[in-house]
């Protein structure tokens, strides 16, 4: 199913949504080898609402982090995890363009249901400090997330990344990678 997924929305690509070709071209690399990965976004609500003055809703496809959570009422505004296979190709180019325009934007592979990587991507958004004082986890911005990949100690790293097999990211205008193995930045 999640395979079919994935050649669903290849298929669209052909049909005048040319966004993301490398990453595409990266996902379809892997399926070679795991054909259950699939294609996640994560993107910043309060950025894509700024940069496309519309705010994002919740359907099949799209799934706000902050749901369930203490900052439910921000949902609008905190990260969401969107399935690239169900969504609208005009929608996936507000989000390929939003990434050009702000960093705002990560791409996933992995092979869990949109349902439970966000219930994994819900466990990283709050984080303790030293002081035991909580502490909100911006995860979801390519700035931090690459931080996160060179600072956290090995056993963090698989905790954090272990889930997917890789999340890509813009980093000075050029695509960045962190693999699952290793969570260093390619």
């Amino acid at each position: 199913m999640l395979a079919f997924c994935c050649r669903r929305w290849r298929d669209r690509r052909y049909q005048g949504v040319t966004i993301l070709i490398d990453v595409l071209e990266r996902l379809k690399q892997l399926q070679q080898h795991h054909s259950a990965l699939c294609l996640y976004a994560l993107v910043d609500g309060v950025q894509y609402e700024t940069h496309r003055q519309t705010r994002m809703t919740q359907d099949g496809t799209r799934y706000p982090l902050f749901t369930g959570t203490p900052d439910a009422a921000l949902a609008h505004a905190g990260p969401w995890l969107v399935d690239v296979a169900g969504a609208a190709p005009s929608f996936l180019e507000d989000v390929a363009a939003l990434e050009q325009e702000t960093p705002s934007v990560t791409w996933l592979f992995a092979v869990h249901d949109l349902g439970g990587l966000a219930q994994l991507l819900q466990l990283h958004l709050e984080t303790r400090l030293p002081d035991g004082r909580a502490a909100l986890l911006r995860f979801w911005d390519p700035r931090v997330l690459v931080k996160l990949a060179q600072i956290l100690e090995p056993a963090q790293r698989e905790a954090m990344f272990g889930h997917i097999h890789e999340w890509h990211l813009l980093l000075d205008g050029k695509r960045a990678i962190i693999g699952r193995h290793d969570a260093d930045v390619q």
